[in-house]
This record gives structure tokens, C-alpha cells and sequence, in this order.
């Protein structure tokens, strides 16, 4: 062998990562497919009717399942290592199978569980995947990398195949395994902030099949506290993560805010920064949009869902249950969701303490709500339709309601 295929032999070798072990992905694996609803919520959303829903939460150990609401089941990544592969781990999630899209979480040794073999030879790893906000109905691939670095310690964590120095850290590489998430909604966001009952308003299904549209309008609580005084904003409740995952993730373009003039004190900027288009509509909630000022609202609210260039749009008002609820309840309605569909809906804002959950009082709320919408429409009128004549009625066009349903709603059936 002349000295030039030497030479070449251990350049090649100097570039390769040379496997101490196996890495085998064990979970989830092979297309399955994970629910991104927790166990009791998937228990309270399977009553049928409202009555049947609060047997269930009657029977609830609440302090039990109280992690389990407003929240997506954990994504628990598991795998197994032989010949001795350890942390620091590289994890990869990403929505393409070639993982040009991954998420890279990089990971400790307080960050991951570890189930060793009694000859030591072999450890199983479990990892929970932080704020993993997984969409609904999608297919997602990941990977596992096992302390593949530079050697030099000039590159840091790199691809063994780009190592600028081509002298990569030995370490194992796993293979790509997939799994599908479920696509019963809600989706629920979480964030890192004090923000909290954020979720997607899609992902529901319409009462001519076609299904609401995800990705395009979030719900949840005020980014900010009310203001305690009429001059001065509320602190800011996002921490800079946060904003970085609605504005650039999200790709949200519209904080629509739902509170009084007196909650924001005269704000005009949107704590998601300057590059959000804020609106401001003091809005009621309830029975309240019937009155004068509630239709007045109603209908400025609407129009921000008319045009397509305001989406995504995230609404609020502070605790996004009552002024946000409603909203969301004339939204969904409108295109056409099941009642007992925007109910649950509504409930799991308060699950799992829904207040008088054995005093069908606690739905006074909704009440108005059906008695409002009980003046538009024949007998035996469809929701659907009623809150169209009610949004007819306060000034909405045809035009409008048409444009936000295209929108907002698929094309397939």
C-alpha cells in the first residue's frame, strides 16, 4: 500500500464515527399512534351528554389527574443502549424523515431516567420531551445521538459527517423511528411563562364533515396582569422563549385582547412586540353580546377573522375562560361544530374542579348564551344557523361569513 492510500485510510477514519454500542429506538416507534390527550381528559370528553360528563368528574380523584388538565399527555422517548453509550444525548424531533426540520434537545444526566440490566451491560432511557406542543393528526420522526462531539472540543456537539476538523468524539447514532399524533383536539399549548389554558381552536369537526383548521387561531389567557391602576401596563407574563415560539413557531401576526379599557390601562403594543398588530375590543361575555355594547364588540371581533391577512390571530382577556370562551363558542358555532362539541370545549377550561360540577347551577353561564340565540331562527333551527342570523343582525354580510369559513374550514370531508 503506497503512502497516499495510507494517507487517505486514516483521514477517512478520522471522520468517522466509530460506534462503542447500539442504540435501538423503543418508544414510540413503528408509525403508532399517540394521544396527545391525557387519560382523563380522554375519560371526560367520551360523556356523551353534559349529565354523563359529570358523573365522570364526580367519580375523579382530583388530585390525582389535577396535571392532567389544560396540558398534552408527556412525550416519553425511550430507547436502549449497549456497550456502554451514555449522556450527554442528542434527541432529535423533527416532522420530516429526513430531520431537516428537527428540534434538538441536548441532554444531561438530571434530564433523562435510566433503567440499567443486572450485568450492567445494557440501559433502558426514558426522556420527557419539554413544552413538546405536538399538532394534531401529524407524523413525527426522531432520533437519538450518544455523545457525538468533536474531539477537539473546537466544533462542540456536531453531524459526525461536518465536523469542521473531522475529528468527531466516538458516539453511536440511532436509527429514524416515527409515530402519528391522534387528532381528536384539543391541542393544547403550554409555554413557559404564566401564560396557561392556551390551546388551538381548531381540529373540530363540522357539522357537514369537514373539519375546523388548526394552526390559523389560538385561545388562551392574557399575556399580560390587568393593570391595578388606569395608567401603567400590567407586568408581562411571557418569558423571552415564549414570545419567540408564538411569534416564530406559532407565526402568530394578531393579539386580539378581549378586556376593558381599564385591564390594559391604554395599552397599544402587544407583549408578543411590535412586529404583532394589536387589537383592542373591550368585550362581554355571555348573554351580555346581545346588549348594545356586546354587539358593537361582537361585530369588531368578527371582522378581525374576516381578513386573511390578521392570521394567525391569538384572543384573549385574562383568564381566556368567560369573554374568550364565548367568542370561541360564536367562532366554532358558526362553522358548524356539534354543541355537545362546544361544550366540552367550554368545560375544559375548568377541568378538573368545575365549579358546582354536581349543581347543574354552574351552567347558568351557557344559559343566556342558548336563550340569546334562541330569538334567531325558526323552531328546530340548527346553532349553526341561528348564531349566522345573529351575526346577520348586528351588522355582519354574507360576504364576511362566507370569507371566514373558507377560511377556517377544510376542504375535504
Amino acid at each position: 500500500m503506497n503512502i497516499a492510500k495510507v494517507l487517505l485510510l486514516f483521514a477517512a477514519m478520522a471522520a468517522t464515527v466509530l460506534a462503542k454500542g447500539d442504540l435501538t429506538l423503543l418508544s414510540p416507534v413503528g408509525g403508532e399512534v399517540f394521544p396527545t390527550l391525557t387519560d382523563g381528559q380522554l375519560k371526560a370528553f367520551s360523556g356523551a351528554t353534559r349529565q354523563e360528563r359529570f358523573e365522570i368528574l364526580k367519580g375523579a380523584d382530583k388530585k390525582a389527574t389535577s396535571k392532567e388538565w389544560r396540558r398534552q399527555r408527556p412525550l416519553v422517548l425511550e430507547w436502549r443502549s449497549t456497550g456502554g453509550d451514555k449522556y450527554p444525548w442528542r434527541v432529535r424531533l423533527a416532522t420530516k424523515p429526513d430531520m431537516g426540520d428537527a428540534r434538538d434537545f441536548w441532554i444531561g444526566k438530571d434530564d433523562v431516567q435510566r433503567k440499567k440490566s443486572p450485568d450492567g451491560k445494557e440501559s433502558v432511557w426514558k426522556y420527557e420531551v419539554p413544552l413538546a406542543n405536538l399538532e394534531l393528526g401529524k407524523t413525527y420522526y426522531w432520533q437519538v445521538w450518544s455523545c457525538v462531539k468533536c474531539s477537539t472540543y473546537s466544533c462542540g456537539f456536531t453531524y459526525p459527517e461536518k465536523c469542521a476538523c473531522g475529528q468527531s468524539k466516538h458516539g453511536t447514532v440511532s436509527s429514524v423511528a416515527s409515530f402519528k399524533t391522534a387528532s381528536e383536539p384539543p391541542r393544547w399549548i403550554e409555554l413557559e411563562g404564566r401564560v396557561k389554558n392556551v390551546r388551538d381552536l381548531g381540529g373540530w369537526r363540522a357539522a357537514d364533515g369537514r373539519k375546523v383548521r388548526t394552526g390559523l387561531v389560538y385561545r388562551g389567557q392574557g399575556l399580560n396582569d390587568n393593570s391595578l391602576v388606569e395608567i401603567g401596563y400590567g407586568r408581562n407574563r411571557l418569558m423571552v422563549e415564549d414570545v419567540a415560539y408564538m411569534t416564530k413557531t406559532l407565526g402568530v401576526k394578531t393579539d386580539l385582547d378581549l378586556r376593558s379599557d381599564r385591564e390594559i390601562a391604554g395599552m397599544t403594543q402587544s407583549p408578543l412586540g411590535v412586529g404583532v398588530n394589536f387589537i383592542h375590543h373591550s368585550s362581554l361575555e355571555y348573554g351580555g353580546i346581545f346588549t348594545s355594547p356586546g354587539r358593537e364588540a361582537m361585530a369588531a371581533n368578527f371582522r378581525v377573522f374576516c381578513d386573511r391577512a390578521n392570521y394567525p390571530v391569538y384572543f384573549h382577556c385574562i383568564a381566556g375562560a368567560d369573554r374568550t370562551g364565548t367568542l370561541a363558542y360564536v367562532l366554532n358555532g358558526l362553522l358548524g361544530v356539534a354543541k355537545e362539541d362546544l361544550e366540552r370545549d367550554w368545560e375544559s377550561t375548568f377541568y378538573p374542579e368545575v365549579p358546582g360540577v354536581e349543581d347543574p347551577g354552574f351552567w347558568r353561564s351557557l344559559a343566556p348564551l342558548d336563550k340569546g340565540f334562541a330569538n334567531y331562527g325558526a323552531e328546530g333551527e340548527r346553532l349553526q344557523r341561528r348564531i349566522e342570523l345573529y351575526l346577520l343582525d348586528i351588522g355582519i354580510t354574507p360576504d364576511e361569513i362566507a370569507t371566514f369559513k373558507s377560511i377556517m374550514l377544510d376542504e375535504d370531508k
